[in-house]
């Protein structure tokens, strides 16, 4: 019989917050989970399959499940199951297979696994059901919590498999989404996430996410709302109000580049160009001080020269971002650019992160280094092995600090005193 179960997360934050909601659940139903480390009788596997390299690291946590679980079951779910079911299916090991539409049902079909039968369970990803459960959310450490406001996207973008791996947009009711934060807040969280696949999009009739960002913040006590990632043409100019005057919002913004080439970012189908981006990021910085603006950028894409590179590099140097997550194209199959081939070399795009990445690194550190001497608001989230506290700060900043006090949870002013590469140190203000 299945007792203890344990989960392996790839992919995106919108995928650990999902494990997050199903770990729960088998919790709530009996169900003993323990670390990924730990032999268990069922591993899960909620998979990414945005790149070759997401692939590649699924069926890297399928082989790690056999080794720490020699006699445990495997159940590999989300997006790698709903590209490849029958792929995964003939990997050794897998012995349950489920799509987006089906996850959240993972619970009833255990029966499934303790008889010893192999099934798959993968259809069109067009389902409401892909929202979780009103209060099916892990309670964890009982400091952040995601909620999923929207799901699938309409946008085409010409490399891009998630439309075809997560359904159209759809968003989830007003009152729900307001039910769930309310509920959280009572549960003790301290930050909610606001999470999607193209977040931007949300619509409930006539109402908008500015409209449901507003909503949550005039009905609900949440002490901090923190915004994922959103398309740089859906930051409204009242999204932008709402960060700049209500401090429970997070002064965070995650925004896709993708490319600075205006020719490439044609190429891609992207809906904007490269200054529009630009003009949104210096206006958000002079309107919020203090934001934290991170991207995301992909090197690589067919057709990519030197040139182009260079025009992404030159834009991302000027600009105030404070990071980037950089990623190497790979063809998707299903996409616009899958048959555009894969023209530029292996070995050109591993430099050319490389280079990028370094950039961020520069990056970060600067943004890090004009908060010396300076007070964050932090949300404490755990103690490490070291003794020391560590938290999040508002606009994004990990903070390590000392206190002989148990402050786990709580939302602390902290000085900020030492500037580390990718976290700052702190001194506790006022106990």
């Amino acid at each position: 019989m299945i007792k203890t179960i344990n989960f392996r997360t790839l992919g995106c934050r919108l995928n650990h917050g999902e494990s997050d909601s199903i770990q729960y659940g088998l919790h709530e139903a009996g169900y003993r989970v323990v670390g990924e480390k730990t032999a268990a009788d069922l591993t899960i596997i909620n998979s990414c399959a945005v790149t070759q390299q997401a692939e590649a690291k699924t069926r890297g946590a399928i082989a790690a499940a056999r080794r720490i679980s020699p006699y445990g079951k495997i159940a590999v779910i989300g997006c790698y199951s709903q590209l490849s079911p029958e792929i995964l299916a003939d990997l050794k090991g897998v012995d349950l297979v489920l799509g987006n539409s089906e996850k959240y049902r993972i619970q009833e079909l255990l029966d499934v696994l303790e008889k010893g039968q192999k099934e798959i369970h993968v259809s069109k990803p067009v389902s409401g059901d892909t929202f979780p459960p009103l209060g099916l959310i892990s309670k964890g450490s009982r400091t952040r919590a995601h909620v999923k406001v929207q799901e699938g996207c309409d946008y085409r973008c010409a490399y891009c498999i998630i439309p075809l791996l997560r359904g159209s947009s759809r968003s989830r009711s007003f009152r729900s989404c307001i039910d769930e934060v309310l509920l959280l807040s009572e549960q003790g969280f301290k930050e909610i996430v606001l999470s999607g696949i193209n977040i931007g999009t949300y619509r409930d009739g006539d109402r908008d996410f500015s409209d449901l960002v507003s909503a949550i913040l005039s009905k609900s006590d949440i002490e901090r709302l923190r915004i994922s990632s959103i398309e740089p043409d859906l930051v409204s100019d009242r999204l932008i109000e709402l960060m700049r005057s209500e401090p429970r919002i997070c002064r965070h913004f995650h925004i896709p580049l993708q490319h600075g080439s205006n020719e490439v970012l044609g190429w891609m189908r992207r809906r904007y160009k490269a200054e529009l981006f630009a003009g949104l990021v210096h206006k958000l910085s002079q309107k919020i001080p203090g934001v934290c603006i991170g991207t995301d950028v992909l090197v690589g894409f067919p057709g990519e020269t030197e040139e182009h590179f260079r025009e992404m590099t030159d834009l991302l140097e000027l600009l105030p971002l404070a990071y980037f997550h950089v990623f190497r194209y790979s063809p998707r199959p299903g996409t616009a650019a899958a048959g555009l081939g894969d023209s530029v070399p292996v070995k050109i795009k591993k430099e050319r992160s490389q280079e990028l990445r370094k950039l961020s690194d520069h990056k970060r550190n600067h943004f890090l280094r004009q908060f010396k001497g300076k007070d964050l608001a932090v949300l404490i989230e755990k103690k490490t092995k070291l003794g020391l506290y560590r938290g999040l700060s508002d606009n994004y900043i990990t903070v390590n600090v000392k206190s002989d006090k148990q402050i786990v949870n709580s939302i602390k002013t902290i000085q900020i005193t030492d500037i580390g590469i990718t976290e700052v140190q702190g001194e506790l203000i006022g106990g």
